[in-house]
């Protein structure tokens, strides 16, 4: 082998490592450029948001892309605001952009976005004042007309203020005429909280306060009520009662001390618009078997005009209802007996209701503008 073979062994490899280092650093080189360019590209990327659209409002749609004013790069938004709650909440922006080989960079943007509800509950009473007489049943609850949560959605009557509720706080005592305060404290679903007062005015019974005197002749199951004369005595008859007694009717004088729009009675059942006799003797409704209108016991409705109750004087809800709106605590009632006569007006006939009828729960005389008789 001659000298020149001899170098040409010798060049080849040097010349392939020589070839493989160059390969190897241009290969480097071009990934530091493009670590370079995606560094240089993710520096680039850029978002501009107007915070004070950053503001969303209960219960209502919110896009936080209507916030961006300028971007460099796609935007994207990661994550969604939930407007069911108040409160501080983030959003968080994608911004990114693509590389020379398709690769995409991206960064981040977080940006707090708050929920607020602007709406506060709505209270409303039926009289701004209320006057009873002293020692009458009043119900706190009775005067409000709505509580709602500033939306037209009802909130819950609760002994604890919590979200999507209202409390009645009053200091009223019925024995003790005076002025006295209720006042209604709500709270929507959103936390906000109002409240709203009416004052209930207890005076003194004048002495000639009763306007009609109640006779019940137990025998013939008739009520008559009885109005002053011009002489101030009770001899003029304006009305009649068809009516329901009980072995435990009591003979007597008695005056009515207490009203109750609801009354619970014995054997699980209910009336309504009870006022009380004596004892547990009361003027109610024909019973129902839970405090819902549309429950009526229907077939003891159809008793009326004979002994059927256990005591109490059983009527249909209009005449339980025109006692219980006419008759002030402390009325005169007198429980008798003659089988002769069921007083000067006569007996009224009972309505019967068919026990077929699709709407039998309801008394027909109930007054209620959701009772199906009065369509």
């Amino acid at each position: 082998m001659d000298l020149k073979q001899q170098k040409r062994i010798v060049f080849i490899p040097i010349a392939l490592a020589l070839i493989l280092l160059v390969t190897v650093g241009v290969s480097l080189l071009r990934k530091q450029q493009y670590i370079k360019e995606k560094q240089l590209l993710q520096e680039s990327l850029s978002l501009s948001v107007d915070e004070t659209k950053l503001t969303a409002y209960y219960e209502m749609p919110f896009d936080p892309m209507d916030a961006v004013t300028a971007s460099e790069g796609n935007v994207e938004v990661q994550g969604n605001i939930d407007t069911s709650r108040t409160g501080d909440q983030n959003i968080t922006y994608l911004v990114s952009k693509t590389t020379s080989r398709n690769e995409t960079v991206s960064r981040e943007f977080t940006y707090p976005v708050t929920v607020v509800d602007p709406v506060n509950p709505e209270i409303a009473f039926s009289k701004e004042q209320v006057e009873i007489w002293k020692n009458d049943a009043f119900d706190p609850a009775a005067n409000i007309a709505s509580v709602c949560d500033g939306r037209s959605h009802d909130l819950a009557l609760s002994e604890q203020l919590k979200p999507g509720t209202y409390t009645v706080e009053d200091n009223i005592d019925v024995s003790v005429p005076g002025e006295y305060t209720v006042t209604v404290h709500a709270m929507n679903p959103s936390g906000n909280t109002a409240e709203a007062s009416y004052t209930v005015a207890v005076t003194e019974v004048p002495a000639n306060v009763y306007p009609y005197r109640i006779r019940i002749n137990r025998i013939q199951n008739c009520v008559t009520v009885y109005g002053l004369d011009s002489s101030h005595e009770y001899t003029v008859p304006v009305r009649a009662i068809v009516c329901s007694t009980g072995p435990a009717t009591p003979i007597g004088v008695f005056h009515t001390f207490n009203r109750s729009t609801w009354r619970a009675l014995f054997g699980n059942v209910y009336g309504q618009y009870a006022t009380d006799i004596v004892g547990d003797i009361l003027f109610h409704s024909v019973p129902y078997y839970s405090m819902n209108k549309n429950d009526l016991e229907y077939l003891e409705y159809n008793k009326l005009g004979t002994k059927a109750s256990m005591g109490c004087i059983r009527m249909a809800v209009a005449d339980a209802l025109w006692i219980f709106s006419n008759c002030p605590i402390g009325t005169e009632v007198e429980i008798y007996d003659d089988a002769g006569s069921p007083g000067p007006l006569g007996k009224p006939e009972p309505f019967y209701i068919d026990e077929n009828s699709e709407i039998r729960g309801w008394d027909p005389t109930d007054p209620d503008p959701n009772n199906p008789w009065n369509g």
